[in-house]
């Protein structure tokens, strides 16, 4: 009987925790996107050069294509599209502080606050859309 008890806890337990996986939470999503692009940028890698099908888990195709086409450059997009930086701290990855402005079942709102020690903080509204089972980033709006 122990033993049964034991096996539907974890049985519990485990469909819990997917409940909480990044396709289905808004918020997680993002705090993944950005710990893992932090990393990679602070490592020297280019993911939105060299990372394309990795960025697609995370960014709608819409937004990669809007990117490609931007003018870059003084005057147009001068840095680093999802964090509005040349230079990057690499506490932003570790210190993802993410509110809940809207929460609907295919787009959402979010505000998001990168914290770091040594650049200061990135603040800014991220706007997800549910897409091919998976919540991914389709704007961004910095706060100057």
């Amino acid at each position: 009987m122990k033993q049964l008890f034991a096996v539907i806890l974890v049985v519990i337990i485990a469909a819990s925790g997917s409940a909480a996986s990044p396709e289905k939470n808004p918020a997680q999503a993002i705090r993944n996107f950005y710990s893992w692009y932090v990393a990679e940028i602070v490592s020297g890698n280019r993911p939105l050069q060299k990372q394309r099908d990795l960025m697609r888990k995370f960014v709608t195709e819409r937004l990669l294509t809007s990117i490609d086409k931007m003018p870059k450059g003084p005057g147009a997009l001068d840095g680093d599209y999802f964090l509005n930086a040349q230079e990057i701290d690499p506490d932003w990855g570790k210190n993802i502080a993410v509110g809940n402005n809207y929460i609907g079942k295919t787009m959402s709102r979010l505000s998001v606050i990168l914290s770091g020690r040594k650049l200061g903080d990135r603040e800014f509204d991220v706007r997800v859309v549910f897409q091919e089972g998976a919540w991914k980033i389709d704007e961004i709006k910095f706060t100057d």
